[in-house]
């Protein structure tokens, strides 16, 4: 009987090389590095610290050291916040746009043009409107030489009512708001950091100085307490004056200087300091130099004066 031996082969047909093996790719990622926050303090300076942007907001106080440094104070905590951009005030119901050789009073979209009336000529001019934008104040002459003067405009007639000298000595580069119906100009130094300011009524009678006969008004820091009471702080900020702008009786002198004991100083640099109104009445002055960022809130009934100094960085 036979045997047989099955063998089985098995081959493999392969077609082509083999694959290559696939090349790795390696992914860096790069973090960006954080930046860190800036920290929620005020840094002392000798160097001008002007408050601006003051304002209010219930139970907070915003405002500015120079025009980025922002923060956002709630005074019942103490609590600080930076803030990203400046506070914005709520627009004025009137206004003055004066930019050369242009002087309009606007109320909204509505602007009633002064400028070929009041001084076709003039190559600057400041001027200043009541909240109705039914007055405007306008400062022309050559105030540096004592030859200032201010001029009183119904704005529907474009009509001049009335004309003013301002100059007071050495005092004599004007400034000029309106307080309702009240005119306001602070005559300063020209070029120097002191003025002194006066109250007008629109047929341009001088009612009273600003604060008495030595209240410095540099820096123009006031803000209404009531009716014709207004506050007017004193240009070193240690003192503060309520004073009834139409009939000019100074009712009520505060003490202030409190902002600045805590550095060993009576007062601050003149100018930089800030007011605002709290909407329970309540006063609030924000100090410059050299106590930059201590806030003193003033109970205008009592008089008294509470002050809190800002977180120092170190």
């Amino acid at each position: 009987m036979r045997s047989w031996t099955l063998i089985v082969l098995v081959a493999c047909a392969c077609v082509g090389k083999a694959p290559a093996t696939a090349a790795k790719t390696t992914t860096t990622i790069t973090k960006t590095p954080e930046v860190p926050a800036r920290p929620v303090c005020i840094t002392p300076s000798e160097d001008a610290a002007t408050i601006g942007h003051a304002s209010s907001d219930g139970a907070q106080v915003q405002y500015c050291i120079g025009e980025t440094d922002c923060f956002a104070v709630d005074l019942g905590s103490g609590t600080y916040h930076r803030l990203v951009e400046p506070p914005k005030r709520a627009a004025p119901r009137a206004r003055v746009e004066a930019i050369t050789p242009k002087l309009d009073i606007c109320t909204g979209r509505t602007c009633t043009a002064l400028a070929a009336k009041v001084m076709p000529s003039a190559a600057a001019m400041r001027a200043a409107t009541n909240a109705d934008g039914t007055f405007a104040v306008v400062l022309l002459g050559d105030a540096p030489k004592g030859a200032g003067y201010a001029e009183v405009w119904n704005v529907a007639k474009s009509k001049r009512t009335a004309t003013f000298r301002y100059a007071r000595g050495d005092f004599r580069c004007g400034e000029v708001a309106m307080l309702d119906n009240t005119i306001y100009l602070s005559a300063a130094q020209c070029g120097q950091p002191a003025a002194r300011a006066g109250l007008y009524a629109l047929n341009g009678r001088r009612i009273a100085n600003v604060g008495g006969k030595d209240f410095g008004s540099f820096g123009s820091a006031y803000v209404q307490v009531d009716g014709a009471t207004w506050a007017f702080l004193e240009e070193n900020a240690n003192q503060l004056v309520l004073q009834d702008v139409v009939k000019g009786k100074v009712w009520k002198t505060i003490d202030t200087s409190s902002l600045f004991e805590a550095g060993g100083a009576k007062m601050g640099t003149p100018g930089e300091s800030a007011l605002v109104r709290l909407s329970d009445g309540r006063i609030i002055v924000i100090a410059g130099s050299p106590a930059t960022g201590t806030i003193a809130t003033i109970d205008i009934g009592t008089g008294e004066v509470t002050v809190m100094p800002p977180p120092l960085c170190k």
